[in-house]
């Protein structure tokens, strides 16, 4: 037992620095080491609907197993999309939340993407996307009458069926959009099917 000490109190220096960078290297191993998590790819700032998602756009994450959503697209696959919706910063890119790049390529010049928010009881129920629709505008007070706003629109993007309020994807002409818009400002919106 007298050499064991003796021993540990020759070479304390020794030792004490052995013990401190095995400490040290412990810890920086554990910081090193990655948390258990699914890689998904999330946009980096706001993006406005319609936009077209460069790699820029993008960045990687990390997120539990549980917080992943289904149908997360990867970086490939997301750059070159058009967002169907506005995105807010660290939001998933999936397959609900994009349509193709060219996808308004066969509507000719001028059109475009917009979104319009419908609740389902204003005939959003079982609407498909390739559906053409009449966009409505209802006064909510009920002070004035409805009025088209936008006539044989296409829908190409419809919301998860466990939504109530709906944001629906249709394009349209820049006009239109533009009266989509200052409609929406006052006005709640219901939707005409024209396709069955």
């Amino acid at each position: 037992m007298d050499r064991i000490q003796q021993l540990v109190l020759e070479h304390r220096r020794l030792l004490a620095a052995l013990f401190t960078g095995l400490a040290v290297l412990a810890g920086l191993t554990s910081l090193r080491s990655s948390p258990d998590g699914v890689r998904i790819v999330v946009v980096e700032r706001d993006l406005r609907s319609g936009h077209v998602i460069a790699g820029s756009d993008l960045r990687t994450t990390t997120v539990p197993p549980a917080a992943a959503p289904a149908h997360v697209l990867d970086r490939e696959a997301a750059v070159g999309r058009r967002v169907a919706g506005p995105m807010r910063a660290g939001e998933a890119v999936t397959d609900f939340r994009v349509v193709r790049a060219g996808s308004l390529s066969g509507y000719g010049p001028g059109a475009v993407l917009t979104t319009i928010r419908v609740d389902r009881a204003d005939g959003a129920a079982g609407v498909r996307v390739g559906d053409r629709v009449d966009v409505v505008a209802v006064d909510p007070d009920g002070e004035s009458g409805a009025e088209v706003v936008a006539r044989d629109v296409e829908v190409v993007t419809v919301p998860t069926e466990d939504d109530a309020a709906t944001a629906l994807g249709v394009v349209t002409s820049e006009k239109n959009a533009l009266r989509l818009a200052s409609a929406g400002l006052s006005s709640r919106f219901s939707i005409i099917s024209t396709t069955g």
